[in-house]
Order: structure tokens, then C-alpha cells, then sequence
């Protein structure tokens, strides 16, 4: 099994220079290669085999004549080079229709502003306090957690409200639990997305939600509105930004850590879960709805109850894409094709059953479950 790890940094002064020098080496070194290519491309694109056969510069060469560059990792700009080769991949391959998902541009010049992080090798690991990492020596690091197994390699990198992290991908002899036998026992739960209580279960029930980026909209209103007055690049507009990335890292962390917790609680309790496949992109995009969207963080919280599954063996069921949960009753099974958006509780025409359209989607995709374990 492979398993991330994202671990809080304390460097001293001298390695916080030294890690923002790699920041803009790697920045250097990735805009240089692609620089080149799209000026070798400029030249012999009526030259196919000569194009084909065009041998690059080496992240050696290019430090050649670059001699400051001699001061930060070599093997940062070993990833660097991998980096660019797998954008061109990824943008080829998205033209031609082989990859799926959204369209992927062609790779862009780094910015000072977006291009804060860096890959390396981590040597070993310290009294459960340090990090011996490449270049850097021994770095302090806060974690609770027992990293167990082979590091493969670490990204370094800086939040906007200066605060630096490492990601340690780390294997181990661990194989994930097998699945559970499913059986008429099984405990299954159906979950239907709530812009305003996050999701409504089968039973009815909701956690304790509450709308973080919504709470401190007004604050942030207000700092924005300050910042656009202060001259740019001044002191006081920097620490001013700063101030506003704090409030939204705190934002993001409530929110990773309230989905983290929840999605653990759902897959230790339950056996089957059953989840919509919703296009959350398109949703965000809407005028009245994105702002919500955004703030409820339900891309995340499926994320992590996919993997949290296949850790603890139980098992993610995703309802099909035109599946009429909101419209079929959940009694009769008719489906009542009239229902609109706003109408959030409706009577069956054919059992005259009162029906709630949360709960109603809920219980559907309850059932929709029920049938997976007869097919299984």
C-alpha cells in the first residue's frame, strides 16, 4: 500500500532561504526547458524527423550557465524535468481524446506567484521529530502519526500565508482489509447532497453543518476592499494579504477537517454506501448555486470516501448519472415527471403517499443498494 503523509515544517532561517532559492531555481529551470522547446518547435516544425530526433538540454547543461544554481538540490530539477514531459503528455493526449476529463491547455511559464513547491528525496527520519532531507539536513516537523514504511520521495512546499509542508509518499508491506461479505444484513445508508444541511441520509438525518466560508464572507468583504486601496507592492498591502490568507487556510482546514471525520464515521458504521454522481463543476458555475457549491466541499468528501472504503473493505455505489432519485417514490416506485427545482415536497399521484424530496432521494438510493447486494 502507498500512503501519503502531510507533515507541518519547521525550518530555521538558513533553510528557509535555502528553500525559497530551490522555489526559484525550479521556477527557472522548468520555464528555460519550455522556452526551448517551443523555439525548437518555432524552427523545425516543417521537420518532422529532425524534430523527432532533437536531442534537448540536460538539467545539467542548463546549470552550466546558471551557476547559482549549484547551491540548491540537483534532484529537484530531475522532477522538474519529469513535470514538463508529463504536461506535454497530459495536453497531447487531451486533443486526441485519449485522456479523460476536462481539456488540458498547453503547459504555461511559471509564475513567481504559483510555482512555491518542489520535489526531493527524503534520507531518513529522526526521533520522530526530524526530517533528514536532501540539502536541507535535519528539519523539525509536529506530527502525531507513526510514518511506517519506505519513503519514496517529498514535496516541499509553502502556503500563501507563509507556512511550509512536506508530502511524504511512503510504502509499506500493508495490504488493504478484504471487502466484507455483503449479506441481508448489511448496513446500508443512501446519501443525497444538501446545499444547506451538506447531505440528507436515508433515515432523515443530517450532521452538524455549518457554512464556514459564508460565516466570514462579510470580514473578507471588508479586508479585500482595504487591500485594493493600499498602494501595490507596499508593506502594509503585503501584510494585509497576508492576514487574508490566514483567514482563508483556517476556512480550509475546518472544512478538510469536519469532512475527514464524518466520512471515517460513515464508512466504520456502515457496510454499503450509496452516493450520487453529481457534475459538481457545472454546478459551481451556476450564478445562484457556485458560491454554495464551492463552500460545501462534497468533491472532497466523495474523494475521501472512495479510499477510505478500500482501506476498511466496504464498499461506494454510485447511482447512475439520469437516475431519478428525487422523482420516483420510494413507495410505489412511480415516477412523477412534473416535479420542478423549487418544490420540495410533493404528493404521488398514484399512492398518494406525502413525500419530502431529501428524504425521498435518500431512501431511492437506499434501495438502489439493497439491489447491488442481491446482484453481489
Amino acid at each position: 500500500m502507498i500512503r501519503a503523509y502531510k507533515l507541518r515544517l519547521y525550518p530555521n532561517n538558513n533553510q528557509k532561504v535555502l528553500i525559497e532559492k530551490t522555489f526559484g531555481c525550479c521556477r527557472k529551470m522548468y520555464n528555460e526547458m519550455l522556452n526551448e522547446r517551443k523555439q525548437v518547435y518555432e524552427q523545425l516544425k516543417d521537420n518532422r524527423e529532425k524534430l523527432y530526433h532533437y536531442k534537448y538540454r540536460t538539467p545539467a547543461q542548463i546549470k552550466q550557465e546558471f551557476p547559482y544554481m549549484n547551491e540548491v538540490d540537483s534532484q529537484a530539477f530531475n522532477w522538474v524535468q519529469m513535470n514538463l514531459k508529463v504536461a506535454y503528455t497530459n495536453f497531447f493526449k487531451s486533443i486526441s481524446g485519449v485522456r479523460k476529463g476536462g481539456m488540458i491547455g498547453f503547459p504555461k511559464f511559471k509564475k513567481k506567484t504559483n510555482f512555491d513547491s518542489y520535489t526531493t528525496q527524503v534520507v531518513s527520519i529522526f526521533d520522530k521529530k526530524y526530517l533528514k532531507i536532501q540539502k536541507l539536513g535535519k528539519v523539525k516537523y509536529k506530527d502525531k502519526r507513526i510514518i511506517d514504511g519506505k519513503i519514496k520521495h517529498c514535496t516541499i512546499s509553502k502556503t500563501a500565508n507563509d507556512e511550509y509542508y512536506c508530502s511524504l509518499l511512503v510504502e509499506n508491506d500493508t495490504q488493504p482489509k478484504e471487502k466484507v461479505e455483503l449479506s441481508e444484513n448489511s448496513k446500508i445508508i443512501g446519501l443525497d447532497m444538501s446545499l444547506s444541511n451538506f447531505y440528507v441520509d436515508s433515515m432523515g438525518n443530517s450532521p452538524e453543518y455549518v457554512k464556514r466560508y459564508k460565516n466570514k464572507e462579510k470580514k473578507l468583504q471588508r479586508l479585500q476592499k482595504i487591500e485594493s486601496r493600499r498602494k501595490k507592492h507596499s508593506n502594509r498591502r503585503k501584510k494585509l494579504r497576508k492576514s487574508i490568507n490566514c483567514i482563508f487556510n483556517h476556512i480550509k482546514n475546518q472544512r478538510l477537517d469536519f469532512t475527514h471525520k464524518l466520512s471515517r464515521k460513515l464508512v466504520e458504521e456502515n457496510d454499503v454506501i450509496v452516493v450520487e454522481s453529481l457534475n459538481l463543476k457545472q454546478m459551481s458555475g451556476s450564478l445562484k448555486l457556485g458560491k454554495s457549491v464551492m463552500d460545501l466541499g462534497y468533491s472532497d468528501f466523495i474523494t475521501q470516501l472512495q479510499y477510505k472504503c478500500d482501506w476498511y473493505g466496504k464498499y461506494l455505489v454510485f447511482a447512475d448519472k439520469w437516475f431519478a432519485s428525487s422523482k420516483i417514490c420510494h413507495n410505489c416506485g412511480h415516477k412523477y415527471k412534473e416535479l420542478a427545482l423549487k418544490d420540495r415536497k410533493w404528493v404521488c399521484p398514484k399512492c398518494g403517499t406525502q413525500i419530502d424530496r431529501d428524504e425521498n432521494a435518500d431512501k431511492n438510493l437506499r434501495n438502489l443498494g439493497v439491489g447491488y447486494i442481491r446482484k453481489c
